[in-house]
C-alpha cells in the first residue's frame, strides 16, 4: 500500500465519507483521523494489476469480483481502508456502489514504509474482519510472498518464495504461479541469511 500521511483534525465518519466523494487524493481513517495515501511504485503498481488479472482470469465473474486499490473496506464503524486488492464474493459487496464490508481475500504490496505497518497494526485490522480467509502480502523488491489463512478461527502463514511456486487461495479454489504475479516487475535477490554462530 501507499505511504499513508496523517491530517491531525478530527473527523466523523459522516464527515469523512463526504470528504473521499470529492477529494482527488484517497485517505483512510481511523478512530476520526483520516490518512492521504501518496502515490506507489511502478513494480508496486504492476504487482497489483499483475494479482487482479490473474484473480479474475480465474474466479467466476458471477461469483466474485477483484477490486483494485480504489476499493474502500470498511473494518469497523471507525475504520476504514483501502487495500491494494480485495476479493469478495459476497451479494451485498457484488452489488455495492462505494463500501466492500464482506472481503474474502486482501492483498497489499509491501513498500520499505510501509511493510511494518501491513505486517502488524494492519493485519490486527484486517483480522476483525469476519469473512476475510486470506490475508497475502507481496514483496516487490524481491521474490516474496506470504500468505496468511484462515481456518477455524486461527491463522496459518505460508511462504512462497520462488517464481516455480504457486500461490493457493483456498478461499477461491484458485492457485496463482509467482512467475505470473511478478511479471514485467525487475527483481533483486533475496538478502542472504547469515548463520548464527556462536
Amino acid at each position: 500500500m501507499a505511504h499513508p500521511q496523517p491530517d491531525k483534525r478530527m473527523y466523523s465518519v459522516e464527515e469523512y465519507l463526504a470528504l473521499e466523494e470529492v477529494s482527488e487524493v484517497r485517505h483512510e481513517f481511523y478512530q476520526g483521523e483520516i490518512f492521504a495515501m501518496t502515490g506507489a511504485s511502478l513494480p508496486h503498481n504492476r504487482l497489483i494489476k499483475n494479482s487482479v488479472r490473474a484473480i479474475e482470469d480465474r474466479i467466476n465473474p458471477d461469483m466474485c469480483e477483484a477490486f483494485i486499490d480504489g476499493a474502500l473496506v470498511e473494518i469497523s464503524a471507525d475504520c476504514y481502508l483501502y487495500p491494494d486488492v480485495v476479493v469478495s464474493c459476497h451479494d451485498e459487496d457484488l452489488a455495492s456502489d462505494r463500501i466492500l464490508r464482506h472481503p474474502s481475500v486482501i492483498i497489499e504490496v509491501l513498500s520499505p514504509k510501509t511493510a511494518d505497518y501491513d505486517r502488524t497494526s494492519k493485519l490486527r485490522l484486517y483480522q476483525r474482519l469476519s469473512s476475510l480467509q486470506h490475508y497475502v502480502l507481496i514483496r516487490q523488491d524481491y521474490c516474496w510472498v506470504d500468505c496468511l489463512t484462515r481456518a477455524a478461527d486461527e491463522w496459518s502463514l505460508r511462504v512462497y518464495d520462488s517464481l516455480a511456486d504457486e500461490l493457493e487461495l483456498s478461499a477461491l479454489n484458485i492457485r496463482i504461479p509467482l512467475a505470473e504475479l511478478y511479471k514485467r516487475v525487475k527483481l533483486d535477490n533475496p538478502p542472504q541469511l547469515q548463520p548464527d554462530i556462536r
